[in-house]
């Protein structure tokens, strides 16, 4: 399991601020790969494309200054009270270097 911790996250040229996130893949498998948002600034708009079932065309800097592309579709929106809220996002289709 290749994890890949983030920068930067864009969607439709905004930049969408978080706390953490990290990129979840399986080397070898391009299409298999997850998206973990603890604590968006906007979670709004999350729960918008979790309801609408749209993908999100994301634009991903990681750590290490690789730009990332790929479409995901919102998996789930987990809040809490004692914890971070967390969003889960799937990959739909492969990860690419931009």
């Amino acid at each position: 399991m290749t994890v890949l911790r983030l920068r930067r996250l864009r969607h439709q040229r905004r930049d969408l601020g978080f706390l953490a996130a990290r990129v979840l893949g399986e080397p070898g498998f391009p299409a298999g790969w997850l998206l973990h948002v603890e604590a968006p600034a906007d979670l709004d708009e999350f729960r918008d494309h979790l309801a609408s079932g749209a993908a999100m065309d994301l634009t991903m800097v990681t750590r290490e200054g690789d730009y990332l592309r790929g479409e995901a579709f919102v998996a789930s929106v987990s809040e809490s009270v004692d914890a971070a809220t967390v969003v889960t996002l799937c990959g739909a289709g492969p990860l690419r270097l931009a």
